[in-house]
């Protein structure tokens, strides 16, 4: 998803340069015209970084400010103000109501696209590090709660097993078989925490990104043969990719969980594509493309949080798995979506060697 920025400003050609430039440099960017529809906008649909006019009718950008930074919702998005105002007391003021960054008027689009991609990188890192915590908090709590549902969970299904082979009334005999499959998928559940806990370290060493995506697309071939859909898988990958540092076991979990959600994500019958390529900046992008139902945005934004998923086999544990997976490799992932038309996942690895 490209980062998402909210400009806030009564005057409608700083507005409309301020929108061109950013769109320009890759975000995605929305309006306002002062605080009380900015802070309504944020609310509707919460952005990635919010440049805001000081000087606006109806709320000022202090004000607005203030809104933002007093809410757990919405006090982490960094706020750069923009200002015709130049005494140090305004620039102090911002700063301890809770600004990030202060630009004066006339500024720079190129100043601002700058102070833009530096707090969207910090952002980043932040949002990484919250997730790293959180992600080891899960590991232990997910740990504790795998061994406490296994032992009962063996003898509740050893004793469905006898009850059904050893009954003769037809109806009892299906309550039987019910309370099996039921335990067979709470056992899918435990696997799935048991593959969480294995990859919480990743042992990197030099590798062929292709050799990995490969052996994923077989593994998920084999999984497609034993459903009831019609899947083909368009694998595109580019000759002799540069090395990168992988684990192999982890990496392919990572890319399998990808597909699979793909495969699920088709009803009866489409088409998975999987390309590997480099960017300019020599990046790696191995790119995983589905025409299924695709995903609404709200979904969309918490697609990565543990437990997300309705589906209660995969125990919403896939995708987290995934971007621990990616993350751990010093790569990002990228998902983009539109509802009844597909998805599209986009992993970025740097060479070996590179940073």
């Amino acid at each position: 998803m490209k980062p998402r920025i909210l400009a806030v400003d009564d005057d409608e050609r700083n507005l409309a340069l301020l929108t061109a430039k950013l769109e320009r440099e890759g975000y995605e960017v929305a309006n306002a015209r002062n605080g009380i529809e900015a802070l309504a906008r944020v609310e509707a649909d919460p952005p990635d970084l919010i440049l805001m006019d000081v000087m606006m009718p109806q709320m000022d950008g202090y004000e607005a400010l203030r809104h933002l930074k007093s809410r757990e919702e919405t006090r982490y998005i960094p706020v750069i103000m923009l200002t015709g105002r130049t005494e140090i007391e305004d620039k102090v003021l911002g700063f301890e109501v809770g600004a990030e960054d202060y630009i004066n008027k006339p500024y720079s689009l190129q100043e601002v696209a700058a102070r833009v991609k530096s707090l969207l990188r910090m952002r980043a890192l932040q949002t990484r590090l919250r997730e790293s915590e959180k992600m080891a908090a899960l590991g232990g709590m997910v740990d504790g709660i795998a061994h406490e549902i296994r032992n009962p969970l063996t003898a509740i299904g050893g004793m469905a097993r006898r009850l059904f082979e050893g009954e003769t009334d037809p109806q009892h005999k299906e309550y039987a078989q019910w309370i099996i499959k039921s335990v067979q998928r709470l056992e899918r559940m435990l696997q799935r925490i048991d593959e969480y806990k294995r990859i919480l370290v990743s042992t990197l060493v030099p590798g062929d990104v292709n050799k990995a995506v490969s052996e994923s697309v077989n593994d998920i071939k084999e999984f497609i043969e034993g459903i009831d859909k019609e899947i083909a898988i368009n694998a595109v990958l580019m000759p002799a990719p540069p090395p990168v540092n992988l684990d192999y076991g982890n990496f392919k979990t990572a890319l399998y969980n990808i597909l699979q959600n793909s495969v699920e994500a088709i009803e009866k019958k489409g088409e998975i594509k999987v390309e590997t390529s480099t960017a300019p900046d020599q990046t790696l992008m191995i790119r995983i493309s589905d025409n299924g139902i695709g995903i609404n945005p709200d979904e969309l934004r918490k697609i990565f949080n543990p437990f997300q998923s309705s589906k209660f086999e995969g125990a919403g544990l896939g995708l987290t798995i995934t971007y621990r997976i990616i993350h751990d490799h010093g790569g990002d992932i990228d998902v983009e979506s539109k509802k009844g038309e597909g998805t599209a996942v986009t992993v970025k690895l740097r060479p070996a060697g590179k940073r």
